[in-house]
C-alpha cells in the first residue's frame, strides 16, 4: 500500500503536524517507537517547565488553554503530560506506538520506503518529528574516566534514590543541571555536590517587573527568523550555549546550598578530574550526572542525492523543513528550524502548519498532473474517434 504521509515521531511536532493535516484532509500514518509525548512522561520527579505556561500551548486547543491552568506558572511533569492528553483526545492521531523507524530510504520512483522492525511502508512523503535533541550525548572524554565511577546522563535520572555515593558531580549548568542539582540538594541525601559550569546565557526573571519571558515576547525575540540578520546574531550566540536560563543559577546554589562550582570539565588524570580554572576532583565515592544535552541522529535516512540532503554540522539542509535535494522528505521540530524559538512547545505549530500546507500542494500538484493526463487521454481517444469516423466516411 501506498502511503501520502508517514509521519515519524508522536511528540510535540508529529501530534502538531498530525493536527495540521488532518486539517488539509490529508492522509497520514504516524509511528512512534515509546508512546505519544515519551520525553515529558520521561522527565525526572519533580520537573518544572523553565518556559511559561502561556508559552507553552499548541494550536490544538488554542491558546486560552495552558498547562496548569496559569498562564504565569511554570508546570510540573504531570501539568505538561495532563495538557499534552488533552491534546491527544483532541486530535485522535492515527499512531502506531511501540514502532521503532530504523530506516528511512527514497526510491528510484522518488517514493519513500520507512523500515519500523519487520514492517516496510511505502510513501510518497515522508515527515521526520523525532526532535532536534533524540539522542543524549556525552562529551568524548567520559570514556576515560574509570569504570567504577558511576556515570548517568539526565535522560535516565529519576530521582536522587538513584545515586548511591554520597558525592554527586553535574557536568553542565543548562537548565537540567541546574534544576536536578536543587532536587538533589533538597533531598539531603548528599556531602557534597559538585557542578562543572558551562557557557549558558542567564536572564534575569523579571525586568523592570515584567516576566522576562512576556517582555522578550512583547520584543519579538521568539519569532525573529534565524536567516534574518537579528536572527544570525542570536544564532550564533545561542547555538553552541544551549537555551538560556533564569535563576536560580549555579551561583546561586553555591550561596545559598554550599554546591561547589568548578569551570568546564577538560580532562581525566587517573582518578581525578581536571576543570577548567585549575580546580580537581577525586573520583571516589562520587556519580557523574551528565547534564550535556542531547543531538539529532539522521544517520537512518537515506536519499538518492547522496549526502547533499545534509550539512556539513549533519543537520538537515533544508528550508522551513522542506528538503529541496530529497522531495517529500521533511522535517519538523528542529532547532532553529524556521525562527529561535523552533524547537519549543511555542514555536512549533507555524512550522507544522507551514509543512502540512507544502505537503497539501505537492499532493494536490500530483492529482492536477493525473487528472491532465486523464483529459488528455480522453481528448486523444475522442480524435482516434473523429477521425476513425472520418475514415468510414471516406470509404
Amino acid at each position: 500500500m501506498l502511503h501520502e504521509v508517514i509521519v515519524v515521531g508522536a511528540g510535540q511536532a508529529g501530534i502538531t503536524l498530525a493536527y495540521s493535516l488532518q486539517r488539509l484532509g490529508v492522509p497520514y500514518v504516524m509511528l512512534e517507537r515509546d508512546r505519544a509525548f515519551a520525553s515529558w512522561h520521561n522527565r525526572w520527579d519533580g520537573f518544572r517547565a523553565n518556559t511559561p505556561n502561556w508559552m507553552n500551548t499548541l494550536p490544538v486547543l488554542g491558546t486560552s488553554q495552558v498547562p496548569g491552568n496559569d498562564p504565569r506558572g511554570f508546570a510540573t511533569r504531570e501539568e505538561l503530560i495532563d495538557y499534552f492528553e488533552q491534546c491527544l483526545e483532541a486530535v485522535r492521531p492515527r499512531v502506531t506506538t511501540g514502532t521503532t523507524v530504523h530506516r528511512i530510504a527514497q526510491c528510484e520512483d522518488g517514493t519513500w520506503t520507512v523500515h519500523a522492525g519487520r514492517q516496510v511502508y511505502q510513501t510518497r512523503n515522508v515527515a521526520v518529528c523525532t526532535g532536534a535533541m533524540s539522542a543524549p550525548w556525552r562529551p568524548r572524554l567520559s570514556a576515560d574516566i574509570p569504570s567504577s565511577v558511576p556515570q548517568l546522563h539526565s535522560s535516565d535520572y529519576r530521582r536522587p534514590e538513584q545515586i548511591a555515593t554520597r558525592s554527586v558531580l553535574l557536568v553542565g549548568s543548562g537548565s537540567s543541571g541546574v534544576q536536578i542539582c536543587r532536587l538533589l540538594v533538597e533531598s539531603g541525601r548528599f556531602d557534597a555536590i559538585h557542578i562543572a559550569t558551562s557557557d549558558v546565557l542567564v536572564l534575569p526573571r523579571r525586568l523592570l517587573g515584567v516576566q522576562i519571558h512576556r517582555l522578550l515576547h512583547v520584543l519579538g525575540f521568539f519569532d525573529v527568523r534565524k536567516d534574518s540578520l537579528r536572527g544570525k546574531l542570536m544564532y550564533a550566540m545561542l547555538d553552541s550555549r544551549g537555551d538560556p536560563i533564569t535563576r536560580p543559577t549555579p551561583r546561586d546554589m553555591a550561596a545559598k546550598h554550599g554546591v561547589l562550582l568548578h569551570g568546564r570539565l577538560m580532562g581525566v588524570d587517573g582518578d581525578v578530574l581536571r576543570f577548567a580554572g585549575g580546580s580537581a576532583l577525586g573520583t571516589g565515592n562520587l556519580t557523574i550526572l551528565w547534564c550535556t544535552g542531547f543531538r539529532a541522529d539522521y544517520s537512518f535516512i537515506e536519499a538518492r542525492s547522496g549526502d547533499a540532503f545534509m550539512r556539513g554540522s549533519g543537520a538537515p539542509n533544508h528550508v522551513r523543513g522542506v528538503v529541496a535535494a530529497a522531495p517529500g522528505l521533511y522535517f519538523v521540530g528542529l532547532r532553529y528550524q524556521y525562527t529561535v524559538a523552533s524547537h519549543d512547545i511555542y514555536g512549533v505549530g507555524m512550522d507544522a502548519k507551514f509543512v502540512a500546507e507544502h505537503i497539501c500542494q505537492r499532493q494536490q500538484s500530483r492529482l492536477d498532473n493525473v487528472n491532465r493526463a486523464h483529459e488528455l487521454m480522453e481528448d486523444m481517444k475522442d480524435k482516434k474517434a473523429i477521425v476513425g469516423r472520418l475514415s468510414t466516411r471516406e470509404d
